[in-house]
């Protein structure tokens, strides 16, 4: 009976036990979306209002239907709710109440996200140890969208620009810390005298032949279009050929002319046909052949007028006195058609002949009683 008694005391007591675990944690009610911006966003939520347990509470979060991709999310122990995120969008979570017997899951609480996006901060240069030599200048920079403050030596400085330029103007040790929000960085700077800075400096052989440079954008002995374009560059409209920059050629525009001198000749030739189809200034084209025609005509007489006279000024020009002679010494032998054939075949010209034979006064005759006495003087005083 005792047995008995037990085995359902303890029956009772598990039964109990395993009815109160079920319902350790319970979610009360529903989350509302949220609404953020992008940057860090402290205390959006307090989980403690929505879940309840008789123990204590440990909460946890898993992405929901819209992910979470950048969020950064952290949860207190009493349950507030600090998110950071750097770009603006729609996300959406889904929040774990835990008690170590048992969970409970919020519903999928949509995150919406305004606000530019968040540059993460950089420093450079992005050792922590700097050597300067002295009088020469440092630059540090701070990337990002944060405000950006500087301290030298710990001494805050009025400056908040993102870059800062520190010159080296005393031997020693010396720190650079900036400040952008969250985030800060600490640079040791060792400030070294020249003679330090450079202990073993060569001196520079001024009888020392330098090669010239290519790509410095000075143009140097040696260099030209050819071997150095990138600091000996061809002007506009020129070309570098065979290593020298000479002027383009301008085939483009030469071809242009040469279409528009075969526009004006196509119209030009149009422009007379159509003029001769409706016979408009048929008579102004007469008069312009007629015109034409006469003045070559003149041109024709001019031209056998200077001919005769050149022709009479040579044959005056020759000294006929030895075909005169030869006339006059055989007419009488021989007849006059060949000895005028035998002065041709001698080189004397016609114009020549008849001039002799005119000068003795024989004309077509070959009679030597017609010759004049003028005639007998000039021919007895030849050389």
């Amino acid at each position: 009976m005792k047995r008995g008694l037990i085995l359902l005391i303890v029956f009772i007591f598990f039964s109990l036990n395993s009815l109160a675990q079920s319902d350790t944690v319970t979610f009360n009610g529903t989350i509302s979306e949220l609404t953020i911006g992008t940057g860090m966003n402290g205390d959006v939520l307090d989980l403690s209002g929505y879940f309840s347990s008789n123990d204590t509470l440990a909460y946890k979060y898993k992405a929901g239907a819209d992910g979470i991709d950048d969020l950064i999310i952290e949860i207190s122990n009493d349950g507030k709710v600090n998110i950071e995120t750097s770009q603006a969008g729609s996300r959406s979570v889904i929040f774990i109440a835990d008690d170590d017997v048992t969970t409970a899951e919020s519903n999928d609480v949509k995150i919406k996200i305004s606000g530019n996006a968040v540059v993460p901060i950089s420093f450079s240069p992005n050792t922590d140890v700097v050597s300067l030599t002295e009088d020469k200048e440092q630059v540090f920079a701070v990337s990002g969208n944060e405000s950006v403050e500087w301290y030298l030596d710990d001494m805050k400085l009025n400056h908040t620009s993102s870059t800062y330029n520190l010159l080296g103007s005393g031997v020693g040790v010396h720190t650079v810390r900036a400040v952008a929000g969250s985030n800060s960085k600490t640079w040791t700077i060792s400030v070294l005298a020249e003679s330090i800075a450079n202990p073993t400096a060569p001196v520079a052989d001024e009888t020392e032949d330098e090669s010239p440079v290519c790509g410095n954008n000075i143009k140097e002995t040696g260099e030209d279009c050819g071997n150095c374009p990138a600091d000996v560059k061809c002007s506009s409209n020129t070309e570098c050929v065979n290593r020298v920059c000479v002027p383009a050629k301008q085939s483009g525009k030469l071809i242009l002319w040469l279409v528009l001198l075969a526009a004006v000749i196509v119209f030009i030739v149009m422009g007379i046909i159509l003029l001769r189809k409706k016979e408009i200034g048929a008579g102004f084209f007469d008069k312009i052949k007629t015109l034409l025609r006469k003045d070559k005509d003149k041109r024709n007489e001019k031209n056998e007028i200077k001919t005769e006279e050149e022709r009479a000024e040579k044959i005056e020009e020759i000294d006929l006195n030895p075909l005169v002679a030869y006339f006059r010494n055989n007419l009488g032998r021989y007849e006059k058609e060949a000895l005028m054939k035998q002065a041709l075949q001698q080189g004397w010209t016609e114009e020549q002949i008849k001039r002799a034979i005119s000068i003795i006064g024989l004309g077509e005759g070959n009679d030597e009683n017609d010759k004049s006495e003028n005639d007998k003087d000039l021919v007895e005083g030849k050389p």
